[in-house]
Formats: C-alpha cells, structure tokens, sequence
C-alpha cells in the first residue's frame, strides 16, 4: 500500500478506535478523532497527486472510508445525543434513505460508490462534518446547521440518482439500438433483391429486339 491509501486506512482504523469513547460518552475524544480523520481526508489526495501514485484502489479506499467514517458519524451522535433522532425523526429518515438510494445508484451505473468531483457532494460532507465537530466539543447540537447539512445531502443524492438514471438509460438505449442495427441492415438487403431481380428480367434480350 502507498502512502495515500495508508491515510485513506487510517479512517478506517479510526472508526475502530473511536467506537468505544463513542459508547462511553466521551464527545470530546471522539471530536479530536474526527479532526484526525479529517486530516488524513485532506491529505490522501494530495499525497497521492504529489507522489504521482493515484489509483483506482486508492480511489476506492478513500470512498469506502469516507462512506464508513459518515455512517458511523452519524450512529455516534444518535447514542450520545439522541435528541436529536427525536426531534429530527422524519428529515434523518428521508436523508438517510436517499443517501442510501445513491450509493447504490452511483455503484450500479458508475462502479463508484461517489463522485469525488462532485461540488454538491463536497458541501455536504463538510457541512455533516462541521455539525458533527460542533455538537461533540460543545455538547450541543444547532438545529439549523442540521437543516442545511441534510438538504444539501439531499440534493447531492438526488443528482446522484438522476445521473445514474440517465446513464443506465443512455446504455439500454445503445444496447437496443446494436441489437436492432444487423436485422436492419438484413431485411435492406433482402428487400433490395427483388428489386435488382426484377429489373434484370424486365430488361429486353437480343431475341426479342430482332424482327
């Protein structure tokens, strides 16, 4: 493994490390935590770009620890503030199922579970970070802040969603109109035939122009 994808496991390892302090109410701990994993966030990446060795794997890696880090974000909130399930039940429900929808539709059509490039996506995650970072060190949770964060997640799920329809679709189109291309070019040939047939027979011979 390269250097980057080290950075990129370190999330990883993280999410192990910080689960206990998680279950044992220590909000402050697990905020430091999530200011490393953010650092090795910025910094895979950059390394990688640096030292000239981005790779799928290492894409992959980064994505799939990014989704686990989130996710596990989100549980550690929910045990240590879980207020804020129940004052936000319906919105984190509809979030989380769109999210969910997206992941699936971004590995379906793009292989990926995101888009790296995605500005929307980008806001998002750094908006659920900032809120997250905010209630841990300071023991309580903006209720704005959360709005924001969820809608910009919202919307970066939806256009996730729709680019991968339109993908899936743009593909099925293509396979359609292959499929359908050498019956086409068969049944032009077959009906030319009778054509080319019938004019050589109607053409006058030799014996019939003399008199």
């Amino acid at each position: 493994m390269s250097v980057p994808d080290w950075l990129s496991a370190a999330r990883l390892i993280l999410v192990g490390l910080l689960s206990p302090f998680a279950l044992a109410g220590e909000e402050r701990v697990v905020g430091m935590g999530l200011i490393a994993a953010g650092l090795t966030d910025a910094l895979d990446g950059l390394v990688a770009r640096r030292l000239g060795v981005a790779s799928r794997r290492g894409a992959v890696l980064d994505a799939v620890a990014d989704v686990v880090l989130m996710l596990s974000a989100a549980v550690w909130l929910g045990l240590m503030h879980p207020e804020i399930a129940s004052q936000n039940g319906p919105l984190l429900a509809a979030a989380a199922f769109l999210y969910t929808a997206s992941l699936a539709a971004s590995l379906v059509a793009f292989g990926r579970l995101v888009d790296p490039k995605q500005l929307v996506g980008k806001v998002a995650g750094g908006l659920l970070y900032l809120f997250a970072l905010f209630t841990l060190l300071t023991g309580t949770y903006e209720a704005l802040l959360l709005d924001i964060a969820l809608a910009a997640l919202a919307v970066y799920s939806l256009q996730t969603i729709l680019a991968a329809t339109r993908t899936v679709h743009r593909r099925a189109m293509t396979r359609r109109t292959r499929s359908h291309a050498p019956q086409a070019s068969n049944e032009v040939a077959r009906s030319a035939s009778p054509a080319i047939t019938t004019a050589t027979s109607a053409a006058p011979s030799t014996s019939d122009m003399t008199p």
